[in-house]
């Protein structure tokens, strides 16, 4: 009845922008991408996306800023795209960040670097 109230403790994997951790309860595998902030804390707590069960993640904190994030999000800041453009193209960035970390093939890496810069490219042409 209360086991609502109580979270679990998981751990989690930091790649880059994304947390991935293991449900406890559950074994469902979970995803967020984490703020600055939140990765430096080393902690987050979150629901799983399966079974709803709280969790409290812990993982190392990055020792280095992630590769092009700051200039990533400055361009994405300059621009006057919409709250769901913007969160679309930070989750394509965490996924080419996250392949990187993953040591994904070259060719699957480009393919999506393109397919982010032709979303931001037609996003502003349909500013104008």
């Amino acid at each position: 009845m209360f086991e609502s109230l109580f979270s679990r403790h998981a751990e989690g994997i930091l790649k880059a922008l994304t947390l991935e951790w293991s449900c406890p309860k559950c074994d469902g595998r979970n995803f967020r991408i984490l703020s600055v902030k939140d990765r430096m804390a080393g902690e987050y707590v979150s629901r799983c996306r399966y079974c709803h069960t709280k969790c409290r993640v812990t993982f190392p904190p990055p020792v280095s800023a992630v590769e092009g994030e700051a200039e990533f999000r400055e361009l994405i800041d300059e621009e006057d795209f919409t709250p769901e453009e913007q969160l679309d193209m930070i989750r394509d960035f965490a996924e080419i960040a996250s392949l990187m970390v993953d040591n994904a093939p070259p060719g699957v890496i480009q393919e999506k670097k393109k397919a982010l810069e032709a979303k931001i490219t037609f996003a502003k042409r349909r500013r104008r």
